[in-house]
């Protein structure tokens, strides 16, 4: 399926991002795997198991990963707190503001909250050494935020 973004077209790198699904689905910290969504066509869905998230605080969390055959990605995680979402970017693309590798810094994950960032080359090493690690700091810094909070 060729997008328009913004100017510019790209095809999802769907045997890309089939094969990232496959590989992930057995991992411990992904409770289920939406692969090609209706409402996100050119996506996989993580959606992470939210036991390991304080449970009045964290309703839904999922990383939505998008690949291009350009090379090109996005790779997108929200959480639901609460109806708020909290949310953080990782990107490959060309930029008139970023360096083609740039992180959308949270919560909201605006355009003018990314930052230049340089990643691994493939989409793999960038899951399983950037966002995997990333997520697990995130888990502890909601608990630290939750257990901060006067209940």
């Amino acid at each position: 399926m060729n997008i328009d973004h913004g100017g510019h077209s790209r095809d999802a790198n769907r045997e890309q991002l089939r094969e990232i699904a496959s590989l992930l689905k057995s991992e411990s910290w992904i409770e289920a795997i939406s692969v090609f969504p209706s409402n996100r066509p050119e996506s996989i869905v993580l959606f992470l198991v939210t036991q390991q998230y304080p449970q009045d605080f964290v309703s839904e969390v999922y990383i939505e990963i998008q690949s291009y055959t350009n090379g090109d990605f996005h790779i997108s995680y929200v959480e639901d707190q609460q109806g708020e979402r909290w949310m953080s970017r990782w990107d490959r693309h060309e930029s008139s503001d970023f360096n083609r590798d740039h992180f959308h810094e949270p919560p909201e994950a605006a355009h003018q909250d990314g930052v230049g960032r340089d990643y691994p080359t493939g989409l793999l090493a960038v899951i399983s050494g950037v966002v995997a690690p990333w997520v697990y700091e995130r888990i502890g810094d909601v608990w630290d935020e939750y257990d901060g909070e006067d209940r």
